[in-house]
């Protein structure tokens, strides 16, 4: 990366002329000023001349950033004495790549297992980290390390680790955090599979696991106290509720409970959690990120000591990601913006349609007036809510299968975050380890179906539902 351009103690012209705000400041492209420039227009040529290679020193940093980690794009950004280098929408096109000259513009697949070297101090240090390389597939691969790069620098993390799914990102990240049996604080409101590895494996392990309603905070600064970490969703899977991650992360940190948040279903293009204080994120990249139904993968993203300590549990127990896998997702990165967009758009359209549909006795969406934690949501997803929603069906599953049975555009499938609009059905699917009793104390009822919204057209999707639902 190149070293930042060095401007002395006062930022070119150019700099101070396009921050808006400052005294003074004027239109971003009032770089020269030939007439009022001491020493006439001679001078004002020179620095104008200079005011244009700075810019281009800048630009070429700037550009030089935009592939580097957040936290090392932010400060360039800061030393230049600018904004933010590029926006979310275009770090997701580029994160994970340092392109050069002759580099393909999309990245090779690299499925080799194994690196030849001739030198032994020179694979020693790459064996050790100090220098850069790959030499055995479990441990490194190019693939894998441009996906992990990427996640980490949309999240604003210092790291990233891409496992094999994502609850393999989830059981390495939770005992990267709390490595040794502690109480796990945790969302009652919580993926089944989430919920299963925390009874069947951290319990018997001497875990013990505390399932709170992370809504009420008070609860949540009883159950803190003396916690080992605390588990959150930044929407809840499957009824879309949205707790106050910025307040639970300041109760964690005064406490120094490191605070680990599956943003799944929200991507970091909707919400950063890392920005709200979280000490780590999670994603099953087999959704949002992916995008297209087609990979199984799983990152986790955070400093550096606690990702490192991650991915060393990774390649112990040989949890890695595969080479085809994350170029897959890596290329389902690149549209992640443009996706959730509509995937936003969509769903809360349809959410505010079912309202008046047949036989629907609630709908779930994190951004729809009269949704329990609406003020939250919209102070932390101003963007937009992602693909997420559920409802409740009158007539329970007779009800469910009748309009399963009439769909024309919307299918079953047992996973979410594709292009495509599917419907799941948590009671046989995703909250299957529950007892019906443990299934409505949370609300997930009988009638309760998870949509996930995909980008097709709008209006094409809440006819599908309509038809299905009439009489």
């Amino acid at each position: 990366m190149p070293a930042a351009p060095n401007y002395g103690d006062a930022p070119p012209k150019f700099l101070e002329s396009s921050r808006p705000g400052r005294p003074g400041a004027g239109p971003p492209h009032e770089i020269c000023d030939f007439a009022g420039a001491p020493g006439g227009a001679e001078a004002s040529v020179a620095s104008c001349a200079r005011s244009v290679t700075h810019l281009r020193d800048a630009l070429s940093h700037v550009l030089a950033g935009s592939f580097a980690p957040a936290a090392d794009a932010a400060k360039h950004a800061a030393d230049l004495g600018v904004a933010s280098p590029v926006k979310l929408s275009s770090r997701a096109v580029h994160a994970g790549r340092d392109l050069k000259a002759r580099s393909p513009l999309a990245p090779d697949l690299s499925t080799a297992a194994v690196h030849v070297y001739t030198d032994l101090d020179d694979y020693d240090a790459v064996a050790r980290g100090e220098r850069p390389g790959h030499y055995y597939g479990r441990n490194s691969n190019s693939n894998r390390e441009m996906l992990e790069k990427a996640v980490a620098e949309l999240e604003g993390a210092e790291a990233g680790l891409a496992t094999a799914s994502g609850m393999a990102a989830l059981h390495s990240a939770m005992l990267a955090l709390a490595p040794r049996p502690a109480t796990i604080v945790a969302t009652r409101e919580l993926y089944g599979g989430t919920m299963a590895l925390l009874r069947q494996d951290f319990e018997p392990a001497g875990y013990e696991v505390n399932f709170i309603d992370l809504g009420d905070l008070d609860t949540v600064r009883r159950a803190i106290d003396g916690a080992g970490l605390v588990l959150a969703e930044t929407i809840t899977n499957p009824l879309c509720g949205v707790p106050d991650l910025e307040a639970i992360a300041a109760m964690a940190r005064e406490r120094g409970v490191p605070f680990l948040v599956d943003n799944t279903f929200a991507s970091p293009i909707l919400c950063r959690p890392l920005e709200l204080g979280a000490t780590a994120v999670m994603h099953s990249a087999t959704k949002y990120i992916g995008g297209h139904s087609d990979l199984v993968a799983g990152v986790a993203a955070g400093d550096a000591g606690s990702i490192g300590a991650a991915r060393a549990r990774s390649v112990r127990t040989g949890t890695t990601l595969g080479p085809f896998d994350a170029w897959l997702a890596l290329r389902g990165l690149r549209t992640l913006d443009v996706r959730m967009r509509r995937h936003s758009h969509n769903s809360l359209a349809l959410a505010r349609a079912m309202q008046a549909m047949a036989g629907v006795t609630r709908v779930h969406h994190p951004l729809l007036e009269g949704s329990p934690t609406f003020a939250v949501a919209t102070r932390l997803m101003p963007r937009g809510a992602g693909g997420m929603m559920a409802f409740d069906l009158e007539g329970g599953r007779s009800a469910v299968q009748r309009m399963l049975s009439r769909f024309r555009l919307v299918a079953f499938a047992a996973s979410l975050g594709g292009v495509e609009t599917t419907i799941s059905y948590p009671e046989i699917t995703s909250h299957r380890s529950l007892t019906p009793q443990e299934r409505l104390e949370l609300g997930v009822t009988p009638g309760t179906v998870r949509v996930s919204v995909g980008i097709e057209d709008a209006d094409d999707i809440i006819a599908d539902f309509a038809q299905a639902l009439s009489a």
